[in-house]
């Protein structure tokens, strides 16, 4: 029994000592229950936040940690406590009672005492370094101050795809509390769905293209569901992050909220759609009537008759066009248009599309290059794309008679390209030729049309896993040009 109390005496005045020297060290050091509670603090702690010693015990460390900065204390939780790791070390920035915030290098081990866990941290103050570390972690601070105020949503992903960093933006459109951890797989952080409604399967997601091409997207229109189900309309861009060596280490994208566009956009293709169906009846019953009169002409005693009668037809079949135009944009919107490929020369689709024009005398077409190629595609809307750069070429460059269509073999593809001669384009007007209603005026000139045609141009093209572009030169003409794939598996 002696021997018994001697040894408890010896515990008890050894244990006195460690308190001692843990309260009486220049470290800034505190002990952490798993909940995060701080269970003891010692005096350079306190004087490191500026607080009273008896102000900090059985209080949270995500007390005095930045907002941005809590996950790297749930990253200790989950290590020390649930993946049984003894120590664990990282960086973050803390609070101090004035408001003022210090970046700190924090060290933590676990030990066990009476059937209990615990975690004993040790700080150092990096605000104090002059080294390069330290400047580098207060322009991380800086560079998440940023990203805290940006009007898109930022989140980050690591290599193995788990959202690292979720801005507020990001958290309020998507629909997480602020001190709602985000730490999932970006396929559960990102719920995308299809036109449909229904979820995008996994290798679809922006992310997963991100991570497998290793090339960045911009302007991805996608549907996302929030985590309290609401379906929300977003415009998503993404980069991969490379570092050094050149391996990608995870990916960054930023997004918008443009669910307030989209239903006006729907809206707007609501009403478009609804005014071309009503519109159909009365165009067919005046086409019948112009028709009619268009045979009976001659005999009218009117000299004037027959070219007001050419001129109706002519303004009937603008009208059809603009129509169908409107009618194509908005089943695209809505991904209702479907393809019907099959194998064509590419030559003899140009000589067919173009007919008309070539009856007409006053304009060349002058296929070149290797006309032998096929294509596997839907023939119909590459005759419309085609026809739509040549009349472009004939209405916007009508002094070029000659009008070259070059077909190229770039091995996996083949390019079509339509070449005029004409005043070309102004840079600050080429990037925005194929946006829906873009309307252009050259030289002071205005042009009929409301800016569809080049849009569904370039629609019809994507739908076929192809490119689209156009070169110009100011007062030597352009060259507007798309390329499809050859194989089957390609689309």
């Amino acid at each position: 029994m002696a021997e018994m109390e001697n040894f408890k005496q010896k515990f008890y005045d050894c244990s006195a000592k460690s308190e001692r020297i843990f309260n009486l060290t220049s470290v800034p050091s505190e002990i952490i229950a798993p909940d995060l509670t701080i269970l003891k603090a010692n005096a350079a702690f306190a004087d490191l936040l500026g607080f009273q010693q008896s102000e900090l015990p059985d209080t949270s460390i995500l007390a005095y940690t930045s907002e941005e900065h809590q996950v790297h204390w749930l990253n200790l939780q989950n290590e020390l406590w649930d993946n049984d790791v003894d120590e664990f070390i990282f960086e973050t920035c803390l609070i101090k009672k004035d408001k003022t915030r210090v970046w700190v290098k924090v060290t933590t081990i676990f030990f066990n005492e009476d059937g209990d866990s615990y975690g004993y941290s040790v700080f150092e103050n990096l605000n104090k370094s002059q080294s390069t570390e330290g400047k580098l972690n207060l322009n991380e601070h800086w560079l998440f101050r940023v990203l805290e105020t940006m009007a898109e949503g930022v989140g980050i992903i690591d290599k193995d795809g788990k959202v690292t960093y979720a801005n507020s933006m990001a958290r309020k459109i998507l629909g997480y509390p602020a001190d709602m951890p985000v730490h999932k797989h970006y396929g559960l952080f990102w719920k995308i769905k299809n036109n449909n409604g229904l979820t995008l399967p996994f290798d679809d997601h922006p992310m997963t293209r991100l991570l497998v091409g290793r090339k960045a997207l911009f302007g991805q229109n996608i549907m996302i569901e929030s985590i309290n189900g609401e379906i929300k309309h977003i415009s998503l861009n993404a980069a991969p992050l490379i570092d050094e060596y050149g391996k990608i280490i995870g990916g960054i994208g930023t997004f918008m909220d443009i669910t307030p566009k989209r239903q006006l956009e729907l809206l707007k293709d609501e009403f478009i759609t609804r005014a071309s169906h009503e519109l159909n009846t009365p165009i067919t019953s005046l086409q019948a009537a112009l028709q009619l009169l268009k045979r009976r002409k001659h005999n009218s005693t009117d000299p004037k008759m027959p070219l007001l009668i050419d001129q109706a037809n002519k303004t009937l079949n603008f009208l059809t066009v603009l129509i169908s135009d409107l009618l194509q944009a908005t089943k695209m919107g809505e991904g209702k248009l479907n393809l019907r490929p099959t194998h064509f020369k590419l030559a003899g689709l140009i000589a067919d599309c173009c007919y008309h024009i070539r009856l007409n005398d006053e304009y060349t077409l002058r296929t070149e290059g290797e006309t032998d190629l096929t294509a596997y595609a839907d023939a119909d809307r590459i005759d419309q794309v085609l026809t739509n750069f040549i009349s472009n070429a004939i209405k916007y460059a009508s002094g070029s008679k000659v009008i070259r269509i070059l077909i190229e073999d770039l091995g996996n593809a083949v390019k079509v390209s339509v070449i005029d001669s004409g005043p070309g384009i102004a840079a600050d007007k080429t990037e925005h030729l194929f946006d829906k209603y873009y309307g252009i005026d050259l030289q002071g000139k205005h042009f009929s049309g409301i800016g569809l045609g080049l849009y569904l141009s370039s629609e019809i093209i994507k739908m076929h896993n192809g490119t689209i572009g156009v070169e110009s030169v100011l007062n030597q003409g352009s060259s507007f040009w798309f390329t499809l794939p050859k194989l089957l598996e390609n689309y």
